[in-house]
C-alpha cells in the first residue's frame, strides 16, 4: 500500500515538471516569434537571391541542364510561397522592410503573388523544357524583386 502513494506523488511531480518545462518553452517561443519570423523571411529572400544568378546562367548556355534549372526553381518557388505569409501584422519591429508593407499591403501582396507565379512558370518550363517560358518566368521574378526593393525595402 505504501508504494501506491509514492508512485502517485512521483507521477504528480513528473506532470508538474513537464508542465513547467512546456510552459517555459511556450513563453520562449512567443518571446522570440517576431525575431523568428524576420529570420525566416530573410532566409527565404536569401535563398531566392542565391538562386537568381545560377538560374540566369543556366538559361544562357548552349545546352540547358533542365534538372539543375528545375532544382533551383523548386527551392526558389518554395521560398516565394513561404514569403507570402512571412509578413504578419506586428512583425515589422526590427525589420528593414518599410512600414507600408503592413499599412498598405495590397500592392505588396500582388507583387509577391507575381513573383510566385514567375517561379511557377519556371517549374512548368523545366517540365516542358521550354526556353521561352523559362525566360519569361525569370524576367517576371526579376522585375518583381526590383519593384519590391524600390518600394518596400529600407536602405537603413
Amino acid at each position: 500500500m505504501s508504494a501506491q502513494p509514492t508512485t502517485k506523488r512521483l507521477s504528480t511531480r513528473i506532470k508538474m515538471v513537464f508542465a513547467m518545462v512546456l510552459g517555459s518553452v511556450s513563453v520562449a517561443a512567443i518571446a522570440n516569434s517576431d525575431t523568428q519570423v524576420i529570420e525566416a523571411r530573410q532566409q527565404s529572400f536569401e535563398t531566392i537571391d542565391q538562386n537568381m544568378k545560377p538560374l540566369n546562367s543556366t538559361l544562357n548556355t548552349d545546352l540547358i541542364d533542365w534538372s539543375q534549372f528545375s532544382a533551383l526553381a523548386i527551392t526558389s518557388h518554395q521560398a516565394a510561397i513561404e514569403l507570402q505569409s512571412a509578413f504578419p501584422k506586428g512583425s515589422d519591429a526590427g525589420s528593414r522592410a518599410k512600414s507600408s508593407i503592413w499599412s498598405k499591403p495590397a500592392k505588396f501582396n500582388t507583387l509577391m503573388s507575381q513573383m510566385e507565379q514567375g517561379y511557377a512558370d519556371m517549374l512548368e518550363a523545366a517540365e516542358r523544357q521550354d526556353m521561352a517560358l523559362a525566360k519569361r518566368g525569370l524576367k517576371q521574378v526579376s522585375g518583381t524583386c526590383k519593384g519590391c526593393h524600390r518600394q518596400y525595402r529600407s536602405v537603413w
